[in-house]
C-alpha cells in the first residue's frame, strides 16, 4: 500500500471505477436482464424483474486498503443505487 497517494486522489478513483461499473450496468441492462431470462432456474421473467423493484440495488466499490482488518466495509465505503 503506497501512502504517497492522497486520501481524495483515492476518493476520486474509487468514484471513477464506480461511475463506470453503473454506466456499463445501464447500458448493458437489457442484455443482463436477456441473459438471466434465459438462463435462470426460477423461471423469473423480465416483468418479473422490472415490476418487483429487483432492478432497484445498491452498488458499492470499496478500496481494499481502507478495509478494516478486524470487521466491516472499510474506511472508503462508497455505494450508488443502480437507476432505471
Amino acid at each position: 500500500m503506497s501512502d504517497r497517494i492522497s486520501k481524495d486522489a483515492c476518493e476520486a478513483w474509487r468514484d471513477h471505477v464506480l461511475k463506470q461499473v453503473v454506466d456499463y450496468l445501464e447500458r448493458n441492462r437489457d442484455e443482463i436482464i436477456d441473459g438471466f431470462e434465459a438462463k435462470n432456474a426460477h423461471n423469473l421473467k423480465r416483468e418479473d424483474i422490472e415490476q418487483s423493484d429487483l432492478l432497484d440495488f445498491d452498488v458499492s466499490v470499496t478500496l481494499h486498503r481502507d478495509q478494516s482488518s478486524s470487521f466491516g466495509l472499510g474506511f472508503g465505503f462508497f455505494k450508488a443505487n443502480m437507476i432505471r
